[in-house]
């Protein structure tokens, strides 16, 4: 199943950082440069799989299973989160 943004999110750009609110707990989250990244790559649906392969294409010098952890590790915090689900 694809991964996909929460719509009901808030995003917003501080001086270059990107901060996210989710709306039922007003919880606001700083994203890292990766988790950055991340966010913008789900614009769209996007695959597990696909995503591991797109950054690891973008880090070719860091190990690609050290990539796949921490995209695994990140979109399960982002998911626990509700700043993204699954697609229908």
């Amino acid at each position: 199943m694809a991964l996909q943004r929460n719509p009901n999110v808030t995003a917003s750009e501080i001086d270059g950082e990107l901060f996210l609110v989710e709306p039922l707990s007003n919880e606001i989250f700083y994203l890292n440069p990766i988790s950055t990244g991340l966010w913008r790559l789900l614009e769209t649906p996007q695959e597990h799989p696909g995503l591991i392969s797109t950054l690891q294409a973008a880090f070719p010098d860091q190990p690609g299973d050290q990539i796949a952890a921490d995209v695994t590790d990140l979109l399960a915090a982002m998911q626990a989160a509700g700043l993204i689900r699954q697609d229908r």
